[in-house]
């Protein structure tokens, strides 16, 4: 029977979507799945027909710092950060490489998933697509809208021109240098995962934008985030039906150092998508599984529509106090680290990864300065439509430490507020029952090595009343920005990340002390890769 807590969290589409895919993910996962690696799998890369492509030059082998895009790091450094007068071919080719690209191959027999991009994704099935909506020519390429082939390393033709006013004002951005739109194309993952999928979408295309802000700031790009636009508006200008797939953020792009963008919440007057020219470009369909297979997450979609930018939220909405700790239970996160160009974005993409398919972290304990710069710039303000100024992002973080040296093993949450981050101990936690479920519910990790658990949290109440439907989304794409930063930094620091749904809630919330407001949206299990036998050779242009 259900609690009344459960019963709660029934009350809305958005409520009874979180319950389902936390509290109830047991009973989704009975309802059954599809199967993967038949001929009818959908293809690992959008494929359009027909229609101009462009192939883009050699994506740059190192493009700058992978700190950048932190208001902490640029601050200390007010002369240093690299500002982007023109967004031509070759600083488009590392944008869209960078962000999305395909960075390595697994080879052999046993390579089930072997085309890894520059974000994790649930047995590479890489839902998120990306566009580009160039608002100048790049060279040859005219001003428009463009799909971005990873696999290939170019772009396709949809739309020539610049980005209509009705673009801006639905999406309220400015597009000073262009757009970035990453989708969510549900069949290439919900052919699977069927409902669940909406969740593991929502993931990667938080993480697909988190790198989007890295490697813009890398570049000299300044980036600021829109989660809430006129879905109709930018879906026809895409050309996407907007129930197979639908734009999920858009990313309004500017050179460093311009003028902000319009503010949230333009009282401009809202155009029709109608006004927009219709174009209904084809593209490859391997599958053809009715998505009625998947009717739950097409609906909870549709029910999070909206038809332009809304009102700034309250940050502190999102925000659980802060307990005063003692002391002795504050390890602050300001370890010596290199300077300006000391941590190149690009190889550190290169270097991250998973910890392979079987992830068994090396034993040997950690030291505490190899992580905490992993965690420093976690909860950095992000340039997003929730405020005019940038904002933290909205979940909270909170650390398990395990095998690492300098820091006793116990939980600490992440506290932002300070000057530097720190990390304050939460007393009183019997942590052990919590490492046997992950290594219980997810074998192919080895939890109990692992020198650090990270877990990211949302407050699903709050994102209901400020977003409606839209919530749950939104705050996995928060999450998901965390998660990249995460995940790019510890392969900085030479250790893996590996990003896991496989953890009973309710024990991670009890652990912590949260209410059922409160869920934990992503865990991300860090640690010293052991040598395998996976043969993964980096693509070498």
């Amino acid at each position: 029977m259900r609690s009344a807590t459960d019963n709660r969290l029934q009350g809305s589409a958005g409520l009874r979507f979180w319950w389902r895919t936390f509290e109830g993910v047991q009973d989704l996962f009975a309802e059954g799945h599809g199967e993967e690696g038949g001929p009818d799998d959908p293809l690992p890369v959008k494929t359009y027909r027909g229609l101009p492509r462009h192939a883009l030059p050699e994506p740059a082998r190192r493009i700058g710092d992978a700190r950048w895009s932190f208001a902490a790091f640029r601050d200390a450094r007010p002369q240093g950060a690299p500002a982007l007068d023109v967004l031509d071919r070759r600083a488009l080719s590392a944008l869209l490489y960078w962000t999305y690209g395909v960075g390595r191959i697994e080879l052999g027999p046993h390579a089930v998933w072997p085309y890894h991009r520059m974000v994790a994704s649930a047995r590479c099935f890489h839902p998120v697509e990306l566009y580009v909506w160039l608002s100048r020519p790049a060279g040859e390429l005219p001003a428009g809208c463009y799909h971005y082939h990873p696999a290939h390393h170019a772009v396709t033709l949809l739309r020539e021109g610049g980005v209509p006013e009705a673009v801006r004002i639905g999406a309220g951005v400015r597009a000073e240098a262009g757009l970035l739109v990453a989708s969510a194309w549900f069949r290439k993952t919900a052919f699977r995962y069927r409902d669940y999928a909406y969740r593991l979408c929502a993931q990667e295309a938080g993480m697909t934008v988190g790198n989007a802000l890295l490697a813009g700031a890398a570049l000299g790009l300044r980036a600021r985030v829109h989660h809430r636009f006129d879905d109709a508006v930018v879906n026809r200008a895409l050309g996407l039906d907007g129930r197979e797939e639908t734009a999920f953020a858009v990313l309004d792009l500017a050179p460093a150092g311009k003028t902000a963008p319009m503010p949230v919440g333009s009282h401009q007057q809202p155009f029709s998508a109608c006004e927009l020219p219709d174009i209904q470009p084809v593209h490859v369909q391997a599958d053809h599984t009715a998505d009625g297979a998947w009717s739950g997450l097409t609906a909870l979609d549709l029910a999070a529509r909206l038809t332009g930018p809304g009102t700034p939220v309250v940050p502190e909405d999102f925000r659980l106090p802060v307990e005063a700790s003692a002391r002795d239970g504050v390890l602050e996160l300001a370890v010596p680290e290199p300077g300006a160009g000391g941590v190149d974005l690009a190889d550190a993409l290169r270097a991250r990864d998973s910890g392979g398919r079987m992830f068994l972290p090396d034993a040997r304990p950690v030291a505490f300065a190899r992580l905490a710069p992993v965690l420093r710039y976690a909860l950095e303000p992000v340039s997003s439509d929730h405020t005019e100024a940038p904002c933290r992002p909205l979940v909270e973080a909170y650390v398990l430490m395990l095998g690492t040296d300098g820091a006793s093993p116990g939980l600490y949450r992440l506290n932002a507020s300070t000057r530097p981050p720190a990390l304050a101990r939460l007393p009183a936690r019997d942590w052990r029952g919590v490492v046997g479920m992950l290594c219980d519910r997810t074998p192919a990790v080895n939890t109990a090595k692992a020198a650090a658990v990270v877990f990211l949290t949302a407050d699903r109440v709050a994102g209901e009343r400020w977003f409606g439907a839209r919530g749950y989304r939104l705050l996995h794409q928060e999450a998901g920005i965390v998660a990249q930063r995460v995940s790019v930094l510890a392969a900085a620091a030479g250790l893996s990340a590996r990003i896991t749904n496989g953890y009973h809630d309710g024990m991670v919330r009890d652990l912590i002390g949260l209410d059922a407001a409160q869920v934990p949206v992503f865990t991300l299990i860090v640690g010293r890769r052991r040598p395998t036998a996976q043969y993964e050779p980096e693509l070498i242009w």
